[in-house]
Protein backbone atom coordinates (compact mmCIF):
# COMPACT_ATOMS: atom_id res chain seq x y z
CA UNK A 1 0.00 0.00 0.00
CA UNK A 2 1.36 3.49 -0.88
CA UNK A 3 1.96 5.35 2.15
CA UNK A 4 0.55 8.57 0.62
CA UNK A 5 -2.90 6.65 1.18
CA UNK A 6 -2.47 5.70 4.49
CA UNK A 7 -5.49 7.43 6.89
CA UNK A 8 -3.29 7.08 10.15
CA UNK A 9 -0.10 6.42 11.04
CA UNK A 10 -0.48 4.90 14.58
CA UNK A 11 -2.50 1.56 15.31
CA UNK A 12 -2.53 1.23 19.42
CA UNK A 13 -3.21 -1.80 20.57
CA UNK A 14 -4.30 -2.33 24.46
CA UNK A 15 -5.86 -4.28 26.80
CA UNK A 16 -9.46 -2.47 27.98
CA UNK A 17 -7.68 -2.75 31.64
CA UNK A 18 -5.45 -0.44 30.20
CA UNK A 19 -7.35 2.37 28.54
CA UNK A 20 -6.69 5.07 30.62
CA UNK A 21 -3.02 4.97 29.55
CA UNK A 22 -4.41 3.77 25.63
CA UNK A 23 -6.06 6.98 25.45
CA UNK A 24 -3.57 9.68 26.87
CA UNK A 25 -0.95 7.94 24.58
CA UNK A 26 -3.32 8.63 21.54
CA UNK A 27 -4.28 12.10 22.77
CA UNK A 28 -0.38 12.59 22.97
CA UNK A 29 0.55 11.18 19.73
CA UNK A 30 -2.45 13.14 17.69
CA UNK A 31 -1.33 16.29 19.48
CA UNK A 32 2.57 15.77 18.05
CA UNK A 33 1.21 14.96 14.77
CA UNK A 34 0.87 11.54 13.84
CA UNK A 35 -2.69 10.45 13.53
CA UNK A 36 -3.92 7.21 15.36
CA UNK A 37 -6.48 4.30 14.90
CA UNK A 38 -7.79 2.96 18.27
CA UNK A 39 -10.39 1.03 19.28
CA UNK A 40 -13.58 1.61 20.31
CA UNK A 41 -13.57 4.95 18.33
CA UNK A 42 -12.30 4.43 15.24
CA UNK A 43 -14.79 0.92 14.84
CA UNK A 44 -17.69 1.89 12.50
CA UNK A 45 -21.31 0.66 13.40
CA UNK A 46 -22.23 -1.99 11.19
CA UNK A 47 -18.95 -3.18 10.10
CA UNK A 48 -17.54 -6.57 10.85
CA UNK A 49 -14.87 -6.45 14.14
CA UNK A 50 -12.02 -8.89 12.87
CA UNK A 51 -12.29 -7.09 9.27
CA UNK A 52 -11.64 -3.46 10.55
CA UNK A 53 -9.37 -4.53 13.06
CA UNK A 54 -6.98 -5.76 9.86
CA UNK A 55 -7.62 -3.28 7.30
CA UNK A 56 -6.26 -0.60 10.20
CA UNK A 57 -3.69 -2.63 10.82
CA UNK A 58 -2.77 -2.99 7.23
CA UNK A 59 -3.36 0.81 6.30
CA UNK A 60 -1.32 1.80 9.27
CA UNK A 61 2.63 2.73 9.55
CA UNK A 62 3.72 1.79 13.01
CA UNK A 63 1.40 -0.48 15.72
CA UNK A 64 1.86 0.94 19.37
CA UNK A 65 1.56 -1.75 22.03
CA UNK A 66 0.65 -1.15 25.71
CA UNK A 67 1.83 -3.80 26.78
CA UNK A 68 1.25 -5.35 30.35
CA UNK A 69 0.11 -8.40 32.05
CA UNK A 70 -3.70 -7.41 30.90
CA UNK A 71 -2.54 -7.56 27.55
CA UNK A 72 -0.68 -10.79 27.39
CA UNK A 73 -3.85 -12.43 28.58
CA UNK A 74 -6.35 -10.65 25.94
CA UNK A 75 -6.71 -12.64 22.75
CA UNK A 76 -7.46 -9.65 21.08
CA UNK A 77 -4.57 -7.99 21.49
CA UNK A 78 -2.73 -11.66 20.72
CA UNK A 79 -4.49 -11.26 17.37
CA UNK A 80 -4.21 -7.87 17.02
CA UNK A 81 0.10 -8.34 17.26
CA UNK A 82 0.13 -11.42 15.46
CA UNK A 83 -1.18 -9.91 12.60
CA UNK A 84 1.16 -6.51 12.68
CA UNK A 85 4.05 -9.19 12.85
CA UNK A 86 2.07 -10.80 9.55
CA UNK A 87 1.97 -7.32 7.69
CA UNK A 88 5.80 -6.97 8.80
CA UNK A 89 4.54 -3.53 10.59
CA UNK A 90 6.77 -2.12 12.99
CA UNK A 91 6.07 -2.33 16.48
CA UNK A 92 6.84 -0.48 20.08
CA UNK A 93 5.86 -2.47 23.33
CA UNK A 94 5.30 0.10 25.66
CA UNK A 95 5.21 -1.67 28.88
CA UNK A 96 3.65 -0.45 31.64
CA UNK A 97 4.74 -3.12 34.18
CA UNK A 98 7.15 -6.00 34.84
CA UNK A 99 5.13 -8.72 33.36
CA UNK A 100 7.39 -11.11 30.85
CA UNK A 101 5.81 -12.18 27.67
CA UNK A 102 5.33 -15.29 27.06
CA UNK A 103 3.95 -18.30 24.08
CA UNK A 104 2.33 -16.86 20.90
CA UNK A 105 3.40 -13.17 22.43
CA UNK A 106 6.66 -13.57 22.75
CA UNK A 107 7.61 -14.73 19.66
CA UNK A 108 5.63 -11.60 17.47
CA UNK A 109 7.93 -9.55 20.44
CA UNK A 110 10.88 -10.74 19.24
CA UNK A 111 12.29 -8.04 16.70
CA UNK A 112 9.78 -5.05 18.41
CA UNK A 113 11.20 -2.29 19.95
CA UNK A 114 10.91 -2.65 23.64
CA UNK A 115 10.15 0.54 25.84
CA UNK A 116 10.13 -0.21 29.69
CA UNK A 117 7.77 2.30 31.30
CA UNK A 118 7.42 0.49 34.47
CA UNK A 119 6.76 1.80 37.31
CA UNK A 120 6.15 5.63 35.47
CA UNK A 121 5.06 5.47 32.33
CA UNK A 122 4.57 9.42 31.83
CA UNK A 123 8.77 9.73 31.84
CA UNK A 124 8.23 7.67 28.94
CA UNK A 125 5.95 9.49 26.77
CA UNK A 126 8.03 11.73 25.27
CA UNK A 127 10.60 8.64 24.61
CA UNK A 128 8.11 7.06 22.64
CA UNK A 129 6.65 9.91 21.00
CA UNK A 130 10.20 10.42 19.19
CA UNK A 131 10.29 6.51 18.76
CA UNK A 132 7.40 6.68 16.92
CA UNK A 133 7.77 9.69 14.72
CA UNK A 134 11.24 8.33 13.33
CA UNK A 135 9.15 4.86 12.56
CA UNK A 136 6.71 6.72 11.10
CA UNK A 137 9.45 9.15 9.13
CA UNK A 138 7.53 12.25 10.65
CA UNK A 139 10.54 14.69 10.15
CA UNK A 140 9.48 18.11 12.17
CA UNK A 141 11.48 20.70 14.27
CA UNK A 142 8.69 21.13 16.15
CA UNK A 143 8.84 20.47 20.15
CA UNK A 144 7.71 17.30 21.55
CA UNK A 145 4.30 17.85 23.35
CA UNK A 146 3.27 15.77 26.47
CA UNK A 147 1.30 18.36 28.16
CA UNK A 148 -2.13 17.31 29.23
CA UNK A 149 -3.90 20.45 29.90
CA UNK A 150 -6.55 20.01 27.15
CA UNK A 151 -6.96 16.33 27.73
CA UNK A 152 -10.67 15.62 28.86
CA UNK A 153 -11.96 12.36 29.31
CA UNK A 154 -14.93 11.64 26.89
CA UNK A 155 -17.84 11.98 28.37
CA UNK A 156 -20.14 8.48 28.29
CA UNK A 157 -23.02 9.81 29.42
CA UNK A 158 -23.75 12.37 25.86
CA UNK A 159 -24.03 9.40 23.80
CA UNK A 160 -26.72 8.57 25.51
CA UNK A 161 -28.68 11.73 24.85
CA UNK A 162 -30.09 10.80 21.29
CA UNK A 163 -33.97 12.57 21.62
CA UNK A 164 -34.28 12.74 17.79
CA UNK A 165 -36.23 8.83 17.94
CA UNK A 166 -37.84 9.89 21.36
CA UNK A 167 -39.05 13.01 19.37
CA UNK A 168 -40.58 11.82 16.16
CA UNK A 169 -42.34 8.88 18.02
CA UNK A 170 -44.98 11.83 19.21
CA UNK A 171 -45.04 13.46 15.82
CA UNK A 172 -47.01 12.54 13.43
CA UNK A 173 -44.45 11.46 11.08
CA UNK A 174 -43.67 8.18 13.98
CA UNK A 175 -42.37 6.22 11.89
CA UNK A 176 -39.76 8.15 10.48
CA UNK A 177 -38.45 7.72 14.30
CA UNK A 178 -37.82 3.67 12.85
CA UNK A 179 -36.32 4.63 9.95
CA UNK A 180 -33.93 7.40 11.85
CA UNK A 181 -32.49 4.68 14.51
CA UNK A 182 -32.32 2.05 11.31
CA UNK A 183 -30.36 4.19 9.43
CA UNK A 184 -28.02 5.19 12.21
CA UNK A 185 -27.46 1.62 13.65
CA UNK A 186 -27.60 0.18 10.19
CA UNK A 187 -30.51 -1.95 11.44
CA UNK A 188 -32.20 -3.09 8.56
CA UNK A 189 -35.51 -4.34 10.81
CA UNK A 190 -36.07 -1.28 11.74
CA UNK A 191 -35.82 0.86 8.65
CA UNK A 192 -38.22 -2.16 7.30
CA UNK A 193 -40.41 -1.13 10.35
CA UNK A 194 -40.89 2.68 9.53
CA UNK A 195 -42.11 1.85 5.92
CA UNK A 196 -44.39 -0.24 7.51
CA UNK A 197 -45.55 2.20 10.11
CA UNK A 198 -45.83 4.47 7.04
CA UNK A 199 -48.44 2.75 5.01
CA UNK A 200 -51.68 4.42 7.06
CA UNK A 201 -49.88 7.51 6.39
CA UNK A 202 -49.46 7.26 2.98
CA UNK A 203 -53.19 5.78 2.71
CA UNK A 204 -54.68 8.81 4.33
CA UNK A 205 -53.05 11.24 2.19
CA UNK A 206 -54.47 9.40 -1.11
CA UNK A 207 -58.20 9.35 0.32
CA UNK A 208 -57.56 13.02 1.32
CA UNK A 209 -56.75 14.06 -2.07
CA UNK A 210 -59.50 11.56 -3.82
CA UNK A 211 -62.16 13.68 -1.73
CA UNK A 212 -62.38 16.25 -3.27
CA UNK A 213 -65.67 16.13 -4.89
CA UNK A 214 -66.61 13.06 -3.11
CA UNK A 215 -66.76 13.77 0.40
CA UNK A 216 -69.87 12.18 1.64
CA UNK A 217 -68.95 9.32 -0.40
CA UNK A 218 -65.43 9.12 1.15
CA UNK A 219 -65.90 10.62 4.72
CA UNK A 220 -66.62 6.77 5.94
CA UNK A 221 -63.55 5.57 4.43
CA UNK A 222 -61.30 8.61 5.57
CA UNK A 223 -62.55 7.87 9.03
CA UNK A 224 -62.14 4.36 9.13
CA UNK A 225 -58.18 5.13 8.28
CA UNK A 226 -57.74 7.98 10.43
CA UNK A 227 -58.58 5.50 13.31
CA UNK A 228 -56.23 3.40 12.21
CA UNK A 229 -53.51 5.93 11.75
CA UNK A 230 -54.33 6.43 15.43
CA UNK A 231 -54.08 2.74 16.68
CA UNK A 232 -50.44 2.38 14.35
CA UNK A 233 -49.02 5.79 15.96
CA UNK A 234 -50.09 4.47 19.46
CA UNK A 235 -48.65 0.93 18.49
CA UNK A 236 -45.71 2.46 17.22
CA UNK A 237 -44.65 4.92 20.68
CA UNK A 238 -45.18 1.33 22.44
CA UNK A 239 -43.03 -0.19 20.40
CA UNK A 240 -40.38 2.90 19.90
CA UNK A 241 -40.21 2.89 23.92
CA UNK A 242 -39.38 -1.06 23.66
CA UNK A 243 -36.40 -0.65 20.95
CA UNK A 244 -35.09 2.39 21.92
CA UNK A 245 -32.89 1.61 24.55
CA UNK A 246 -31.25 -1.05 22.20
CA UNK A 247 -30.77 1.85 19.79
CA UNK A 248 -29.09 3.95 22.40
CA UNK A 249 -27.01 0.79 23.26
CA UNK A 250 -26.22 0.44 19.97
CA UNK A 251 -24.97 4.05 19.44
CA UNK A 252 -22.67 4.25 22.69
CA UNK A 253 -21.10 0.68 22.51
CA UNK A 254 -18.19 1.88 20.11
CA UNK A 255 -17.51 4.60 22.21
CA UNK A 256 -17.23 2.80 25.29
CA UNK A 257 -14.79 1.08 26.83
CA UNK A 258 -15.32 -1.87 28.58
CA UNK A 259 -13.27 -3.36 31.78
CA UNK A 260 -14.12 -6.95 30.31
CA UNK A 261 -13.04 -8.22 27.55
CA UNK A 262 -15.46 -10.64 27.36
CA UNK A 263 -18.53 -8.46 28.34
CA UNK A 264 -16.69 -6.47 25.14
CA UNK A 265 -17.05 -9.11 22.56
CA UNK A 266 -20.69 -10.23 23.86
CA UNK A 267 -22.14 -6.71 23.67
CA UNK A 268 -20.20 -5.96 20.45
CA UNK A 269 -21.78 -9.45 18.60
CA UNK A 270 -25.34 -8.95 20.21
CA UNK A 271 -25.69 -5.29 19.24
CA UNK A 272 -23.47 -4.09 16.38
CA UNK A 273 -23.07 -7.04 13.79
CA UNK A 274 -26.10 -7.41 11.68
Amino acid sequence: MNPDNQKHNVFISYSTRNSDIAQRICYLLEENGLKCWIAPRNISSGKIYIEEIGDAIRSTKIVVLVYSSFSQASRYVNNEIEMAYSYNKPIISFNIDNAEPKDEMAYFLKVSQWLPAFPDPEAEYETLIKDAKQLCDEKSDAPIITDFTNYKEEDMSKHKKDYLSLILLFTPVYWASFIYMGLTSHKRLWTVMGLIYLIPSIIILLLEFQIIGYLFIMRPLLNLFILLFAMFWIIAIIHGFLIRNEFLTRKSILRFTFSDEKLFEYLYEEYIHI
